[in-house]
């Protein structure tokens, strides 16, 4: 996985450049009152973390260790 620098108004942000692959196998985990449930997200969906746009050009950035982010937001988080 390659990795790169920007600069971001909160500093020196590393992005991670993520395949593919490298979304296989996630899942999400839901609690409420005490209950816990596991989801199980399709490898085919993957969406920016900020504005929700399917992603479909790799390698994908990942900044903050787990935020995918399409191009367009990767360069609004640089601003």
């Amino acid at each position: 996985m390659k990795t790169t620098h920007i600069t971001t108004p909160d500093g020196d942000t590393v992005v991670e450049w993520w395949e593919k692959e490298d979304f296989m196998g996630r899942a999400t985990t839901i609690t409420s009152s005490g209950h816990t449930t596991v989801i199980p997200i399709p490898d085919d969906s993957i969406l920016c973390d900020f504005c929700n746009a399917e992603i479909k050009e790799f390698p994908v950035p990942v900044v903050w260790g787990t935020h995918a982010l399409c191009k367009e937001c990767l360069i609004e988080v640089q601003r």
